[in-house]
């Protein structure tokens, strides 16, 4: 299965479900529950405010402001690309 960069695993994980449901009729269970497991990933993102406590957590206080809603937004941003 060639992979586009642009697309996230778990777009990529619910395609290959979808086309093992196509090509293997008798797979469609452990497909579905594959897909079923990408989309329970896929909803539970961490949200701002636990990102912003792993920050303060992990840097405790050594980032400057700027610094940190920078971090903050680029972790945020991974998440949303690692959906």
């Amino acid at each position: 299965m060639p992979t586009d960069p642009d697309t996230s695993p778990l777009d990529q994980i619910m395609t290959l479900a979808r086309e093992i449901v196509d090509d293997c009729p008798s797979c469609a269970g452990k497909a579905s529950q594959i897909a079923m497991w990408a989309r329970e990933i896929r909803e539970r993102r961490p949200s701002r405010e636990e990102l912003e406590a792993l920050v303060d957590a992990t840097c405790k206080g050594s980032v400057p402001d700027d610094q940190r809603k920078l971090l903050i937004e680029g972790l945020r941003a991974l998440v949303r690309f690692a959906e």
